[in-house]
């Protein structure tokens, strides 16, 4: 039971410390290019604030936008968009079209009534959901802010601590019993 209890904090351990690493590279990618979306190994990041996309999105999940070229999308597909310059929408595609030679999609909220008012030019989409997280968004919005940097800093000075501290009780543990075998 302790090897379980161990194993499974160490997973745990590990992914908050990927997380916490990819937030942090997250805001250092904003901060550089303010107008671009950061990336995690080719992935746009980010966290679901509404409940229009329910019961198939749900605010806080973390979703995980591909680049994908608009001839390749299709119905059904989840997209992200921009919808104006500071405003992105996670929808879904529900028709395409094409308007003199240029490609528009229809989307809509899997909870909307109505389709969305405007039809969706291909060059304001960043692409499709490939998989998303549920609830890790809170995590890693909580993590961007000054006081979840902080935070995070201060959980992996803690865990290098209790690792080196755990280190040095073994050895002296060790040498200990060395010593009296002796």
């Amino acid at each position: 039971m302790k090897k379980l209890i161990r194993w499974t904090s160490n997973i745990v351990v590990a992914f908050l410390i990927l997380l916490s690493i990819s937030s942090i590279y997250s805001v250092y990618q904003t901060k550089k290019n303010p107008n671009q979306l950061p990336t995690i190994l080719g992935y746009k990041v980010m966290t679901v604030l509404t409940g229009s996309m329910e019961p198939h999105l749900k605010p806080g999940d973390l979703v995980a936008v591909k680049t994908t070229a608009p001839e390749d999308l299709n119905v059904n597909d989840v997209i992200t968009y921009r919808n104006n310059e500071k405003t992105l929408v996670t929808h879904r595609i529900i028709d395409l079209s094409v308007q003199d030679g240029s490609i528009f999609f229809q989307t809509k909220g899997d909870a909307n009534n109505i389709a969305d008012e405007h039809l969706v030019p291909a060059n304001q989409v960043i692409g499709t959901v490939r998989f998303y997280l549920p609830k890790i968004g809170y995590i890693t919005n909580f993590i961007k802010s000054p006081l979840g940097l902080t935070a995070a800093a201060i959980l992996f000075l803690i865990l290098i601590t209790i690792g080196h501290s755990k280190k040095t009780y073994s050895a002296r543990k060790e040498d200990y019993r060395d010593s009296s075998i002796s």
